[in-house]
């Protein structure tokens, strides 16, 4: 007997980006999905949005943007879940993103690792030093096929 599917993990087509938008801003993420960009989500059985990440085409890949899980979901796996299949998605494609620190452990478990910074492309080196000089504190990982 198979178990029944709980979530699905689904790439949007740019007319629902709506639906993620107003799913980010209910779980106070400041971001929204623009048309250039790539968008996938996790439903659950009845179809709500449970977690939504953007990818923005960039010289050398994607970068992940806006990796979010609903506030009542976290720590289920459903980020995991996310990531995964649009790694395997982008397959192909050398993904980047600039975690908060405390995730470290979680993209490391997803294939990501921590560049050598020489050989990061410039549109995805310059935000982040942009960033760090901000005051903000992230990292710059990558997940190279």
């Amino acid at each position: 007997m198979t178990r029944p599917t709980l979530f699905t993990v689904e790439e949007l087509n740019p007319i629902a980006f709506p639906l993620v938008n107003r799913f980010f801003k209910e779980n106070g993420h400041k971001g929204k999905a623009r048309g250039d960009e790539r968008v996938w989500v996790v439903r659950d059985q009845q179809g709500d949005i449970l977690a939504g990440l953007r990818a923005s085409q960039k010289s050398a890949g994607y970068l992940l943007r806006s990796v979010w899980v609903g506030n009542h979901v976290r720590r289920q796996g459903i980020g995991s879940l996310l990531l995964t299949a649009t790694l395997s998605d982008l397959k192909s494609e050398t993904c980047w993103c600039y975690p908060y620190p405390h995730l470290e452990t979680f993209y490391i478990k997803a294939g990501f690792m921590l560049p050598v910074l020489e050989n990061v492309p410039a549109d995805i080196l310059e935000p982040y030093q942009r960033y760090q000089q901000q005051g903000n504190d992230f990292l710059l990982m990558a997940c190279i096929p």
